[in-house]
């Protein structure tokens, strides 16, 4: 009788272990100095909160605000990222990825990225991306604003000195030189080039 009793309730707790177990660990806080040996919390291991890298911090999925030389994130990021030196994001990123240098996500981006190089070479972005070169390696509803702006497809504006599209969809480009291929009049146009 007591078996019966007894042996559902040890299977329970055994399972919610076991699925505890399997729960990646989650920090509020991180501060590091160059990962994956000289910070908190464990490179592989998620922050949700302020992470802070002195040179080079890296966890795997990051939300809050992420301040640093050079930020790192393996997987997904959702908030605000600055960093002097670089963001890197290896997955999704919505938010804002503010850089001096070079800011890219290898994901889909939703939001605002900055720096002298932005680049987003996953799924796609929608958004603002500003910088000194804008490099989007799919679709792009939204804006870019720089010296040279390129996305694959893009349905916005592009605002720079030479912009590159391989495909306007419903979007003008205004600059020195601005290429599409379907555009509505021709490939190549100075000052202002448009496809509706």
């Amino acid at each position: 009788m007591k078996l019966r009793k007894t042996l559902p309730t040890l299977i329970s707790s055994l399972a919610l272990l076991a699925a505890t177990a399997s729960l990646k660990a989650q920090a509020a806080f991180q501060f590091g100095f160059f990962a994956p040996d000289l910070q908190l919390v464990d490179a592989n291991e998620d922050v949700r909160g302020l992470r802070i890298n002195f040179v080079y911090g890296e966890n795997a999925n990051m939300s809050g605000v992420d301040l640093g030389i050079v930020n790192s994130t393996t997987e997904n990021f959702v908030g605000f990222g600055w960093a002097p030196g670089a963001n890197l994001v290896g997955g999704d990123a919505v938010g804002i990825q503010w850089t001096w240098i070079y800011a890219h996500t290898a994901g889909e981006f939703t939001g605002w990225q900055s720096g002298v190089v932005a680049r987003i070479s996953g799924a796609g972005s929608s958004g603002l991306q500003s910088g000194w070169i804008n490099l989007v390696e799919a679709d792009l509803t939204g804006v870019q604003i720089g010296l040279f702006n390129r996305a694959e497809s893009i349905r916005g504006v592009q605002l720079g000195f030479v912009n590159w599209a391989e495909r306007l969809d419903g979007g003008i480009q205004i600059g020195f030189v601005n290429y599409a291929r379907n555009s509505d009049i021709f490939p190549i146009l100075p000052i202002v080039n448009w496809q509706f």
